[in-house]
């Protein structure tokens, strides 16, 4: 019997401490059978020359948000401005003359906003009223955590009444004559986006097959999308037909776990027996699915952003007149949630920036594992800022995965440094402690919210410098390349409970692998972003090729 290829003419590093280096892979029905010497006399259906490449595990992100990802490349973007609010103005005006034909209540939807980009300032409502030409207007910050709206989409979320009331966990801000600024913020955003969403599957469908191809550029071969189905996070309540129906069509390019927003599960009526509380009908739950398309863990907002400083803090954000941002739920309310989700068999991420958000998210963690439940996945905390040394004592015995983004450095880096005081700022998304804790550190980006490019998150971790050249944080903080490639494989395989399946090229793992122009390992570290990804192999097969 033949198996199906042969990979070869390359210098692999495996990341298998068995065999660390190798230049020949066997691959048999998406998996490595063999490696090298073991290959021997075995024949191969096809045999593909790599040309030299140099080749590791494939890359995985373990905090994506897909469907937004992708409508960045089709809804009106403004990563690339800075500077001058005005071009943010332009570029709106152009859109809006382009689609002249539109009706009143045809959105224009923006995406990609960031305020620190601009001197901290925002766009001026009455601008966005007058370049609107009547039409509502929502543009999302590139933090997510909050937007920018003009009046008419204010109007019709009845902002202007006397009787409006701010929703829990959620602001329409307003100045101090007491109209709307515009600026909106955490879960305020359900209620102008509940006025254009759901997506149609068709939206959404092109929005994730786009970003799959943009994914598969990057070398990444994994990732698992951090809240779907209800809440602002969420883009439909039926988002996981959107990708079964790109799985069926043999068209996802990227391995992904999904992460329902708990605000999705719902009272479930099982026999008392079996002390499922919530969960989502027919009894799914964390784990369900097959290789390509998976149930994670369920996410809960513990807090906001540190961008929009809303994270909840235990020290007031410089300059801010004793801000200290605020939890998006009452501890005791999210408490009760988490249990009852682990309870009913549901692994949990507890998205918590500010210190005082991950102490809530750690204190329920220690509560379940008090009660003997034993989570399907690992526990996780997402982002987790602004970690203090005794959380991290904490976050090490109870065995918790903090997920941070070393791409946060580069374009959100040098607002932090002017959001936080010098000691909680010593402390914000830590790497190198959070190895030497030995605990699992996975590798992430957040895109959009910043670049979803694997090799910038590697140099990140490597320079822990921002966007303009800064130090971000202790030089302690920092990783080592073989540390940094680990966090992306290895260190997301273990964070996704597929620790023994994927993040190595080794004979059971799954034949994924990202194929370079260079040789990670011998490229500066301010250089590594620049290595050109050549081809990215799921499964065997290509799903980019340069």
């Amino acid at each position: 019997m033949k198996i199906d290829r042969i990979f070869e003419n390359a210098h692999f590093r495996t990341l298998d401490p068995d065999r660390p280096f190798a230049s020949r892979v066997g691959v048999m029905h998406g998996y490595v059978v063999a490696v090298d010497s073991d290959l021997d006399g075995i024949e191969a259906r096809d045999h593909v020359d790599l040309q030299g490449a140099y080749v590791v595990p494939g890359f995985n992100d373990v905090h994506v948000h897909a469907s937004w990802l992708g409508r960045t490349l089709s809804e009106l973007d403004m990563t690339d401005l800075s500077g001058d609010l005005d071009q943010v103005y332009r570029r709106i005006a152009g859109y809006v003359d382009v689609s002249a034909s539109q009706t009143d209540d045809d959105w224009i939807l923006c995406l990609g906003f960031d305020h620190h980009r601009f001197g901290k300032a925002y766009p001026q409502i009455e601008k966005l009223d007058a370049i609107a030409k009547g039409r509502p207007l929502f543009m999302r910050h590139t933090s997510g955590h909050s937007s920018i709206v003009n009046t008419a989409a204010l109007r019709r979320i009845g902002a202007f009444s006397a009787d409006f009331r701010d929703p829990e966990g959620g602001h329409v801000v307003r100045d101090g004559e007491g109209n709307p600024t515009g600026l909106v913020q955490e879960n305020a955003q359900n209620l102008i986006q509940d006025l254009f969403k759901p997506y149609s599957l068709q939206i959404l469908g092109e929005a994730l097959s786009r970003a799959g191809e943009r994914l598969a550029s990057r070398g990444i071969t994994s990732i698992c999308d951090a809240g779907i189905g209800e809440g602002w996070i969420g883009d439909s309540p039926i988002e996981l037909q959107a990708y079964q129906n790109l799985h069926d069509r043999h068209r996802m390019r990227v391995r992904t776990q999904v992460m329902p927003t708990l605000y999705t599960l719902h009272k479930i009526d099982a026999n008392s027996e079996d002390h499922v509380a919530v969960g989502l009908d027919l009894g799914m739950r964390s784990g369900f699915g097959d290789d390509w398309l998976s149930i994670g863990p369920v996410k809960v907002f513990a807090d906001g952003s540190l961008s929009g400083e809303t994270a909840a803090m235990s020290v007031p954000y410089r300059n801010s007149e004793g801000n200290v941002g605020s939890l998006e739920h009452d501890p005791q309310l999210l408490h009760k949630w988490i249990t009852e989700a682990l309870e009913s068999g549901w692994g949990v991420a507890t998205h918590a920036i500010g210190d005082r958000g991950i102490d809530v998210a750690l204190d329920a963690y220690e509560e379940a594992l008090g009660l003997g439940i034993k989570p399907p996945l690992p526990l996780r905390i997402e982002h987790a800022g602004v970690m203090r040394p005794d959380q991290l004592i904490r976050i090490a015995k109870l065995h918790v995965v903090p997920t941070t983004q070393s791409v946060f450095y580069d374009n959100q880096g040098d607002g932090m440094i002017q959001s936080l005081e010098p000691e909680p700022l010593s402390y914000t998304y830590r790497a190198g402690s959070i190895l030497n804790a030995s605990v699992i550190l996975p590798g992430s980006s957040d895109a959009p919210c910043a670049s979803e490019s694997a090799l910038l998150g590697i140099e990140k971790f490597v320079t822990r410098t921002t966007g303009t050249g800064k130090p971000f944080g202790p030089a302690a903080e920092r990783l080592s390349i073989d540390e940094a490639l680990h966090c992306y494989t290895v260190g997301s395989a273990l964070a996704t409970g597929y620790g023994d399946s994927k993040g190595k090229i080794r004979p059971g793992y799954f034949a994924d692998f990202t194929c370079l122009g260079e040789d990670l390992f011998h490229a500066l570290p301010e250089e590594i972003s620049s290595i050109n990804v050549n081809a990215t192999v799921v499964g065997g097969e290509f799903t980019y090729t340069r």
